[in-house]
């Protein structure tokens, strides 16, 4: 049942960024309209990554349930999204790519040893 909402839900999703992507023009939209595609595409890929994971817990995994952190999952689509907004700003270099990720792992590495001493 989990798995078939979150069908559903990635569908929509891709679904709703095409549908704004066929309806709009860029040039006509207010600035505020320009961030509305980078949102649904975060939206869609994480939704795409939740329901990669529960189709990989429900065939390796007794249970079938996601057990996985969501943190990893929107550290990688953010940082997907944000690579993406600098492309299309023209301002994507591969030092951007080589300090994002450096700043993704070192997230992860501050989160993860945050959460080891507070559990203690």
């Amino acid at each position: 049942m989990v798995l078939k909402r979150q069908l559903v839900r990635t569908a929509a999703a891709w679904g709703g960024l095409t549908l704004f992507m066929m309806l709009s023009q860029p040039d006509k939209l207010p600035v505020i309209g320009l961030i509305v595609p980078f949102v649904l595409l975060f939206v869609a890929l994480y939704s795409t990554w939740r329901l990669l994971g529960l189709l990989k817990a429900r065939y390796t995994t007794e249970g079938g349930e996601l057990r996985g952190r969501p943190r990893v999952g929107i550290a990688v689509c953010l940082s997907l999204v944000l690579l993406l907004v600098l492309q299309s700003l023209g301002q994507l270099t591969v030092k951007d790519v080589m300090t994002m990720g450096a700043i993704a792992a070192l997230g992860y590495l501050y989160l993860a040893r945050n959460r080891a001493v507070a559990a203690k």
